[in-house]
């Protein structure tokens, strides 16, 4: 069981100690260079789901991309610590993105937030079993795993790399891999491609893989 990824609040987390030197700094960096790459991103994004999508995947990447900009500038987005830091992130994406995609990231960081609470100390494993706990948060609520051709191709690879090894250009590596093979299935089970056919599909990769591919690349 995956449990309600809202499960606790953010009230008590003061007394969890991060091990992750110079934590906000370090979160705005990747913040901004993540929220940057979805921003410029959005034609090629858009290109690949008007193949085997709605289309709106690169304008709905864009949007949480500038929400996130926009609240890191204007001081609202909490950096402070890892537990309110992912709650104001589900707390953007939940403001701007919409759609599907935007519904389930909203749920993998409010489910990372809430396991960072269940925490003692938080550092770089902390961090990769959070990002596990909300990958499968998206598996789980969406209906999807790998092999589905989403979003889900390439983060299920990256979260297997950063558990092994903890290095993001591992994570961004296999999650290249991972959206490159969904160009090459002949099927969907999940999303708007599993109502497209196979001659259509072949050689369009999915756009969120792409996307989670190129945001793990942005922060490697």
């Amino acid at each position: 069981e995956i449990g309600d990824p809202a499960d606790g609040s953010t009230a008590s987390y003061e007394e969890i100690k991060v091990s992750i030197e110079d934590f906000p700094v370090v979160a705005k960096l990747m913040l901004t260079a993540a929220a940057k790459t979805l921003v410029d991103a959005e034609p090629e994004l858009t290109k690949y789901d008007l193949i085997c999508g709605d289309g709106d995947c690169g304008l709905t990447m864009k949007r949480g991309g500038r929400e996130v900009l926009d609240r890191i500038e204007s001081g609202k987005l909490d950096l402070s610590h890892p537990v309110p830091l992912f709650a104001s992130l589900a707390d953007a994406v939940s403001a701007s993105m919409g759609g599907t995609s935007g519904v389930l990231l909203e749920l993998c960081f409010r489910k990372m937030s809430a396991f960072f609470l269940s925490s003692t100390e938080i550092d770089a494993k902390t961090m990769a079993s959070a990002f596990q706990a909300g990958v499968e948060a998206i598996s789980f609520y969406g209906g999807a795993s790998i092999g589905s051709r989403t979003m889900l191709d390439a983060l299920f690879p990256a979260t297997e790399a950063l558990l092994a090894s903890g290095s993001i250009v591992d994570a961004a590596e296999v999650a290249q891999k991972g959206a490159d093979e969904t160009g090459k299935m002949k099927s969907a089970s999940a999303g708007r491609s599993n109502y497209i056919g196979a001659e259509v599909l072949q050689g369009t990769p999915d756009p969120g893989a792409v996307a989670v591919a190129l945001v793990l690349k942005s922060l490697s």
